[in-house]
């Protein structure tokens, strides 16, 4: 009985016809509450306010891992200061105390949950390296004002800062691919590939001194040059990644 009825009333409803001034009406209305909708939808974060937001929560632990390390470089560096070559052993400290910070997501399991967060996976970690990249420029400059003064003498202040930068250019290089390549499954690996360019770089201080006389800055240029590009690169990846949305990597 009531099948039937609603039969009736919905073949009635069709059957008449429709009044332009409710259509109108209705259109109307229609409109008003998506203008309403779009007036008070919540605006994208922008990037810099997402960076502000990621220093709030990462920030204490991204420059209190960097200030530790540079103590015990400082300390290390301070029973040797009549050596700079040995300067790049302990510049992939800096980059393994980051690692820590960049790998986060990956220690706690929550690489697919930043894959569909509003911010992705390639913000997040280019809003942290920013923050590391500040650390560590901080952490780089002390550290070439403490070897001055230990050596009393601003002589060869070039050599001092590619020391710094390019083994600091190629371990995060070599990071950023491990993580876009292999993620979660390779963390140990990644922190023993840093560890053995620490060792790498004290076996070229021992056994080739020549390679950080004056002669050799043009080896020290061209290194530069080369594994900044390399870095640049890997940098602009991440943009590309971040303006799609999509993740840095794999996730595992």
């Amino acid at each position: 009985m009531r099948d039937r009825k609603l039969e009736e009333y919905l073949q009635n409803s069709l059957e008449q016809k429709i009044q332009p001034i409710r259509l109108e009406e209705t259109i109307q209305l229609c409109t008003e509450i998506v203008k309403k909708r779009r007036k008070f939808q919540e605006e994208r974060t922008g990037f810099w306010s997402f960076l502000s937001d990621v220093f709030r929560f990462e920030g204490l632990t991204i420059f209190g891992l960097q200030a530790v390390t540079l103590f015990i470089v400082c300390m290390l560096i301070g029973t040797i200061a009549d050596i700079p070559a040995y300067i790049p052993v302990f510049m992939p400290l800096f980059v393994l105390a980051v690692m820590l910070v960049l790998f986060r997501s990956q220690f706690c399991g929550m690489g697919e949950v930043e894959a569909v967060t509003r911010a992705s996976g390639a913000q997040l970690l280019l809003a942290k390296l920013i923050l590391a990249g500040a650390a560590n420029l901080i952490c780089m400059t002390l550290l070439l004002y403490f070897e001055i003064y230990l050596l009393n003498s601003y002589e060869n202040i070039e050599q001092l800062i590619l020391y710094c930068l390019v083994p600091y250019l190629i371990c995060m290089t070599a990071m950023l691919r491990f993580i876009r390549l292999h993620r979660k499954k390779n963390i140990a690996t990644c922190a023993a590939a840093i560890l053995s360019l620490c060792l790498f770089w004290g076996i070229l201080a021992k056994e080739l001194p020549e390679l950080y006389e004056t002669s050799a800055i043009g080896i020290w240029f061209i290194a530069f040059f080369v594994f900044a590009l390399f870095f640049i690169k890997e940098i602009y990846f991440i943009e590309e990644m971040r303006k799609e949305g999509k993740i840095y990597g794999i996730i595992n």
